[in-house]
């Protein structure tokens, strides 16, 4: 009898100590800098090989240039996995939202390496928590060259026979893409009325049109899981058309990429009560629905439960960036359909959310409520080449046009037009940590508001 009381105190011991701080620490990660996704897949299995009791690394699916979607799962393996609470963050869907791939990784980091403190391991404990940084490789690695939101399904642009025949290419050595008007060197054209003539490339195709066949598919991912897929309610058009910014983007089918078709698989195959995916361009935590409004006949306690939750999310987010934050449903910031979220909720009963991680930018008051990331931005610029200038770049001079078939004139020339945006395409944001800090907190808000309700649900057609 006593060895057996020995035994239970031996093991209720071990399930108490902080065995996870025994772990190698992993070596430093710049969260102020940018990364190739090579350089993120490196990371994560550094975190994966120096904490082995907690993470585990593996495939979920792959992409059309046949890069990994990798999930890291953190938990504490000694406890059994029916006791938990499955949590799901889920980074980039949109290639060019790359704070939202940093995020995500500095969450999984963050697990590890605090795994030895009383708060992250109570999470270990209890809940089961999966982290997809990029659901987009191919666009996260495209993006590196010009800012792209889809995924690089083959898409022949312009009917040449070849995908991608002619893609965005740095020709004037500056290390961007720029977008090309007419024009003469005396007069700087105004692009609020200017038809431009193409993007820098160096005409790959030879048809003349600069920059037509670029490396993007034209979907959007966030508008094709299978859930109102492609709905269109014209009916609603005094207020908003719902999905009339989905239907055009939203792929050959519900799930029709691979990416998507990874993520709905996971989420049919593990039982998650909460998710978030991360995304930038405001600064907000949403949530459902994004197809239509809430309506009190129709929808459950769970809404309101999510309403309160996001809140509470984007308070700790704004508490620790000292950056303004603000919460609505999705529907209200823009109706749209077939994603992410209402995918999760209207399927699986996943309270689900979406946070908006980084609006770039400085405000023009500075006050909080601008919701403004409050950082400096390259500034936009403009370079002036003549005929003589673009044929020693390689371009057939005589031979350009723009998309209506018009060539150059004599005496214009090609205005190269650089945004903020596209120098931005090798550079992380100021105070990048700080966002990542922020994310961390609002998701452990999420995680603390977990379980609740009913919890993930299948509906019985789905119950294969």
């Amino acid at each position: 009898m006593m060895k057996k009381w020995i035994a239970l105190l031996c093991a209720a011991l071990m399930t108490c100590m902080p065995i996870f701080a025994q772990a190698e620490p992993v070596g430093d990660i710049d969260w102020d800098a940018r990364y190739r996704y090579a350089e993120l897949e490196a990371q994560l299995e550094e975190i994966a090989s120096a904490y082995p009791q907690i993470a585990q690394l593996y495939p979920i699916g792959a992409t059309y240039q046949e890069r990994t979607l990798w999930c890291m799962e953190l938990t504490n393996q000694q406890v059994p996995a029916e006791d938990k609470t499955g949590i799901a963050v889920f980074g980039n869907i949109h290639g060019g939202e790359r704070e939202s791939a940093t995020c995500a990784m500095y969450f999984a980091w963050w697990m590890a390496t605090q795994s030895g403190t009383q708060r992250v391991q109570d999470i270990l404990d209890k809940y089961v928590v999966y982290v997809v940084p990029v659901i987009n490789p191919d666009g996260y690695e495209q993006s590196f060259v010009y800012n792209t939101r889809p995924n690089l399904r083959p898409k022949d642009a312009n009917g040449d026979g070849t995908p991608f025949s002619d893609p965005y290419t740095d020709i004037d050595g500056d290390g961007y893409i720029a977008t090309l008007y007419r024009g003469t060197a005396e007069a700087q054209p105004d692009r609020r009325g200017s038809l431009a003539f193409g993007m820098e490339s160096p005409d790959w195709d030879g048809n003349g049109i600069l920059g037509d066949d670029p490396r993007t598919s034209g979907i959007d991912l966030n508008r094709t899981f299978d859930y109102q897929w492609n709905r269109y309610d014209i009916e609603t058009a005094q207020d908003a058309v719902i999905g009339s910014n989905s239907w055009a983007q939203a792929g050959s089918a519900p799930a029709s990429e691979p990416e998507i078709k990874a993520v709905q698989n996971f989420l049919l195959s593990h039982e998650i009560d909460a998710l978030a995916t991360l995304h930038t361009g405001i600064q907000c935590v949403l949530y459902p629905w994004c197809y239509r409004p809430y309506d009190e006949n129709l929808d459950s306690d769970d809404i309101l439960f999510m309403k309160d939750v996001a809140a509470d999310m984007a308070a700790a987010y704004q508490e620790t960036t000292g950056r303004g934050f603000y919460t609505k449903s999705s529907y209200e910031d823009y109706p749209t359909s077939a994603e992410m979220i209402d995918y999760a909720y209207g399927r699986l009963n996943i309270h689900a959310y979406t946070i908006e991680v980084y609006n770039g930018g400085k405000s023009q008051s500075g006050d909080i409520a601008e919701c403004k990331w409050e950082n400096t931005l390259p500034e936009e610029k403009w370079v002036f080449y003549d005929q003589e200038q673009l044929a020693e770049m390689g371009l057939d001079v005589a031979n350009l046009k723009d998309s209506t078939g018009a060539g150059l004139a004599e005496g214009e020339g090609l205005w190269f037009y650089t945004s903020a945006t596209a120098q931005m395409v090798d550079k992380a944001p100021e105070n990048q940590t700080l966002m990542a800090e922020g994310c961390r907190d609002a998701l452990l808000v999420m995680i603390d508001s977990e379980p609740s309700g009913a919890g993930y649900t299948k509906p019985d057609y789905l119950n294969w």
